[in-house]
């Protein structure tokens, strides 16, 4: 054996005590990375490209739900008209007999089948008034869309 070699066993001690040294902070240095907050730097360029992609895809999406929405609120006031009609033609029919079976009774009381008709009307004006609101929010978001998209082109 020669003086500047080692052997195996000693290279092996030497290797692993470069590495204790090189990698004895990992465990400090794992924690401080998870708990730190990291941002990677992006021009305002690549920003405004992002948003813009981002507002060309979600633009016709949103159109597309706007005009679903459009033909629910259509398809609601048809039923609102229809359930109106109904209990218009409901209440007249209840009206009719009870005039002809009590003539003398001044105090007429609205039936129960006017009611529930009354009930469930006014549940479908309220549904029909979150759609309102639900489609006039997706307009100014689809039009806040289209501005950005027409200031930043």
């Amino acid at each position: 054996m020669r003086h500047g070699t080692l052997t195996g066993s000693q290279q092996i001690a030497a290797t692993n005590h470069v590495l204790q040294h090189h990698t004895g902070d990992f465990d400090r240095l794992r924690t401080a990375m998870a708990s730190q907050r990291h941002f990677d730097l992006v021009s305002e360029h690549d920003v405004r490209e992002a948003r813009e992609h981002v507002a060309g895809e979600i633009a016709p999406l949103l159109r597309e739900l706007i005009v679903r929405a459009e033909n629910a609120l259509t398809e609601d006031e048809r039923h609102a008209r229809a359930l109106r009609n109904k209990a218009t033609e409901e209440l007249a029919q209840v009206e009719a007999r009870s005039s002809h079976s009590v003539l003398g009774d001044t105090t007429k009381s609205p039936s129960v089948a006017a009611l529930v008709n009354q009930a469930e009307l006014d549940e479908h004006r309220r549904a029909l008034e979150k759609l309102k609101a639900e489609r006039k929010r997706l307009m100014e978001r689809v039009s806040a869309l289209e501005q950005r998209q027409g200031t930043s082109a």
